[in-house]
């Protein structure tokens, strides 16, 4: 259900949960709002992972989505079929030419992959370890002949993991994660770091759209007003923050890069409702 545009301020009002807004023009700096599952809050995820293959000659994995922070992970793959299986990492859009690839080895293993286990028959389990550094929803496939085609393939969500303080050299690692399902909350709510330039990394784990702006103490409403002002994306106007990331989705990340002086600085959500529901933090610079 599309938003219409407001035709004047909203003083005070909470817009209900279910709202949701959606995409304009190309130009628009935020894309079409969706409900989308119960996403897992970084740090309490796993990062390690066992998956199997579907029983019997069915071409398929027995669960469709993972979910793991950013760092080192370990997926053990148990293939539970009659047929030669392997579990292949890529990033979105480079399945085809991944199976492509592997069709030309032996094994039909894809070693260009972010990540591969062998091709292993019934009964067989093999691991495979490695690193992602970056947040975001990469595929996974099993590259045999005609599995891929057949609908062996699943969602990949590595969500950011960390937050807190500073590293000692500089403001970038920042990490915020939003509250999981429609809380209106940040998980970390007190950040520290140095002067200068400051980036922060916002993950969006609930299923209501978000933002997050950095605002001088006593700023926050107005920026929430001219957020409210800015529909359907309600982004704060650029001269009411320091800095703010774009309007994102669940399950989406978006950062924001301010250049700041020593002091207290606020961080919050402009999204109508958002901030007077409690979706704010502190950012103590030094």
């Amino acid at each position: 259900m599309p938003i219409r545009r407001w035709t004047r301020p909203l003083a005070g009002v909470l817009l209900a949960s279910s709202l949701v807004a959606c995409g304009g023009t190309a130009d628009d700096n935020v894309g079409v709002f969706k409900g989308v599952p119960d996403v897992v809050v970084a740090g309490s995820v796993s990062n390690d992972l066992t998956i199997d293959s579907a029983e019997g000659g069915t071409l398929a994995f027995a669960k469709t989505e993972l979910t793991a922070g950013t760092g080192e992970i370990k997926v053990t793959f148990n293939n539970k079929g009659a047929v030669p299986h392997n579990w292949v990492l890529v990033s979105p859009g480079e399945e085809d030419k991944t199976v492509t690839d592997a069709s030309t080895d032996a094994n039909f293993e894809a070693k260009n992959a972010l990540a591969h286990t062998p091709t292993i028959n019934g009964g067989e389990s093999n691991q495979v370890t490695f690193n992602i550094a970056e947040a975001g929803t990469y595929s996974f496939i099993c590259t045999y002949p005609g599995h891929y085609a057949g609908g062996m393939k699943g969602t990949f969500k590595v969500v950011a993991a960390g937050g807190g303080a500073a590293p000692a050299g500089g403001g970038a690692g920042l990490t915020v994660n939003s509250g999981d399902a429609a809380n209106m909350t940040f998980v970390e709510t007190e950040l520290s770091a140095n002067a200068g330039e400051v980036t922060v990394s916002f993950n969006n784990a609930g299923t209501l759209p978000h933002n997050l702006a950095i605002v001088k103490p006593g700023e926050e409403q107005k920026a929430v007003d001219s957020a409210v002002a800015n529909a359907p994306d309600f982004m704060p106007s650029a001269d009411t923050v320091l800095g703010t990331t774009k309007t994102i989705n669940g399950g989406e990340t978006a950062s924001v890069t301010a250049n700041l002086e020593p002091g207290t600085y606020s961080y919050i959500c402009a999204y109508p409702g958002h901030y007077a529901s409690g979706m704010k933090g502190t950012l103590t610079v030094k």
